[in-house]
């Protein structure tokens, strides 16, 4: 009996290593999964020539860098990212309580103490489109509720 549980097991292998895998060489296949699921996203580039993803979140721009990257390509790891120009700035005491409260996305504070939030992935040796999609929605709720936390 436990040889042939054994056997169903192993005959359901290639059917898991099927599953589309994503990584951060192929920004337009990101952006597709994100367009996809219904946000709006571009490909484009930053100050040094990287691919750079750029949207919209619920009225928010959102830019999505690449990093690790070897001639601008075949990057590693990616950073969602988000900025807010406040009037009165954000203070260092209010941005370091987000941070100890909350556990994927942290924020730092730009000369103006004006408040970045960001969000790493390390989608190096590839994710799901799932994984990847699942982690764009959990940076969507740290957005929203980032805007609470500062009442944006």
């Amino acid at each position: 009996m436990r040889s042939a549980i054994f056997a169903a097991g192993l005959a359901l292998l290639p059917v898991a290593s099927l599953a589309q895998t994503v990584n951060a060489e192929d920004p337009d296949r990101l952006v597709y999964l994100l367009q996809n699921e219904g946000y709006l996203a571009t490909v484009g580039t930053d100050d040094v020539g990287d691919p750079k993803i750029s949207g919209k979140i619920s009225g928010t721009n959102y830019n999505i860098f690449f990093y690790d990257c070897t001639n601008n390509a075949n990057c590693l790891t990616i950073q969602f990212q988000a900025a807010y120009d406040m009037s009165n700035g954000m203070s260092l005491a209010r941005a370091n309580q987000w941070n100890s409260e909350k556990r994927y996305a942290s924020v730092f504070l730009d000369d103006e103490m004006d408040p970045f939030l960001q969000m790493d992935m390390n989608i190096d040796f590839g994710v799901s489109e799932k994984n990847f999609v699942d982690n764009f929605t959990l940076w969507t709720q740290m957005v929203d509720s980032f805007e609470d936390f500062i009442d944006w």
